[in-house]
C-alpha cells in the first residue's frame, strides 16, 4: 500500500494527536500514512532569520551537554536554521502544523534570533561563550510589524511546494484548566507556566495570528483545543499543551479525512461531543464544583464550559440544569 507521507511541524499538540493521544508511541496511528519529520520547537519566524552561529560552532554542541539528550537533533537542526530546507526537500505529501512555539521565549543574539529548545541551547558550552550577549524575547509581548513579516516569508517559501489544500493547520489555545485526579477541575498552577513552555496569557495574541494566517493563506483548520482541558488522570506535566485524550483522538479523525476526502470544508472546529466512546472512563468529577465552573465559563463566553457540560452529562443526564445547559449546547453549537 503508498503510504502518504506528511510532516509535523510544530509541537507535541499535533505529534500526540498523529499517535491517538499514545504519548509514548511511534510513526503515526493510521496505516495509510507515514511520517516522514517531526520538527519540534521550530518557530516559523525564527526559522526565516539568518542563522547566529557558524556551522562548526552548531556541530560542537552535543548531546551530553543537554538535560534531554534525545534533543541533540533538533537543537542542532533548528540552530543551522534548516527547518525550511527540510520541509522543501522532503516527499511528503501534507504539511500538519500548529504554531505552540510562539508562546515559548526565544533568543536573541546581535541581529539575529533563534529557539531555545525548550532552554536546552542554554546549558551548551555554545551558549555560555556568548552569555553575556544573550537576550531572551517572546513574540506574544512584541508588536506584530516586528515578526509577522517573517511569518509571510515562511508561507511564501513553503506555499512554492505545498498550496493551501495541503497544509493544515492545528490550532493552539493554552490550557487554564485541568481534571484532577480527585475529580475537581482546577487552574494550572504557576510553577507549570515556564518560559519554554506554552502559557494561557498569550492566547489572545496568538489566535490573532493564526486569523491572520488562515484569512491570507487558507489552509484547512482544526480548531478544538480550546474546547479541552488538561488530565492529571493522563498527564504527571500540567503544562498547558497537554490535553484530555478525547481531543487528540478527534484531531486524528479530522486529520485523516481531510488528507483521505480532501473534503471542500476548510475549517473543522465544532467537537463531538456527546458522542464520544469512551467505555471504560472511570475520570472523577466533582458535580458541585463542576457547575460553578460551568456556570463562570458561560459568564466569561469561554467555550470549554462545553466540555464541563459532557462531563455532567455523562454522570447526571436527567438533571434539570443539565438539561437546561445540553438544550443551549444543541441550539448553538449542534451538539
Amino acid at each position: 500500500m503508498c503510504k502518504t507521507k506528511v510532516i509535523i511541524l510544530g509541537s507535541c499538540v499535533s505529534r500526540i494527536s498523529m499517535l491517538d493521544g499514545n504519548k509514548n508511541g511511534h510513526g503515526i496511528a493510521a496505516d495509510d500514512m507515514e511520517l516522514c519529520y517531526f520538527l519540534d520547537k521550530q518557530n516559523i519566524a525564527l526559522a526565516m532569520m539568518p542563522p547566529a552561529f557558524s556551522k562548526e560552532e552548531v556541530s560542537s554542541v552535543t548531546a551530553a551537554q543537554l538535560w534531554d539528550k534525545s534533543r541533540i537533533k533538533t537543537v542542532r537542526q533548528s540552530l543551522n536554521k534548516d527547518t525550511v530546507k527540510l520541509i522543501m526537500e522532503s516527499d511528503a505529501e501534507y504539511l500538519i502544523m500548529d504554531l505552540f512555539d510562539f508562546q515559548t521565549n526565544f533568543a536573541v543574539l546581535g541581529t539575529t534570533a533563534f529557539d531555545t529548545n525548550a532552554y536546552e541551547f542554554m546549558n551548551t558550552i555554545l551558549f555560555k561563550k556568548y552569555q553575556k550577549n544573550i537576550r531572551v524575547s517572546n513574540f506574544m509581548e512584541l508588536p506584530e510589524w516586528i515578526y509577522y513579516p517573517y511569518v509571510d516569508l515562511f508561507f511564501k517559501e513553503i506555499m512554492k511546494k505545498y498550496d493551501s489544500e495541503h497544509i493544515i493547520l492545528n490550532r493552539f489555545r493554552a490550557n487554564t484548566y485541568y481534571l484532577s485526579r480527585d475529580g475537581k477541575i482546577k487552574e494550572i498552577p504557576d510553577n507549570y507556566k515556564n518560559p519554554y513552555q506554552a502559557n494561557d496569557k498569550y492566547n489572545v495574541s496568538l489566535r490573532k495570528l493564526e486569523e491572520y494566517i488562515i484569512t491570507k493563506y487558507k489552509p484547512y483548520v482544526i480548531d478544538l483545543s480550546k474546547f479541552y482541558m488538561g488530565d492529571e488522570n493522563v498527564w504527571s506535566n500540567l503544562q498547558g499543551a497537554h490535553f484530555e485524550k478525547e481531543f487528540y483522538h478527534e484531531t486524528l479523525e479530522i486529520i485523516c479525512h481531510i488528507i483521505r476526502e480532501r473534503p471542500e470544508k476548510k475549517i473543522w472546529d465544532r467537537p463531538d461531543f456527546f458522542c464520544h466512546k469512551y467505555d471504560n472512563d472511570d475520570r472523577k468529577h466533582d458535580i458541585d464544583r463542576a457547575f460553578n465552573m460551568l456556570e463562570e465559563l458561560v459568564e466569561k463566553e469561554d467555550v470549554l464550559w462545553i466540555n464541563i457540560l459532557e462531563k455532567l452529562y455523562r454522570r447526571i443526564p436527567e438533571n434539570s440544569k443539565v438539561k437546561e445547559y445540553t438544550a443551549i449546547c444543541m441550539e448553538q453549537w449542534g451538539g
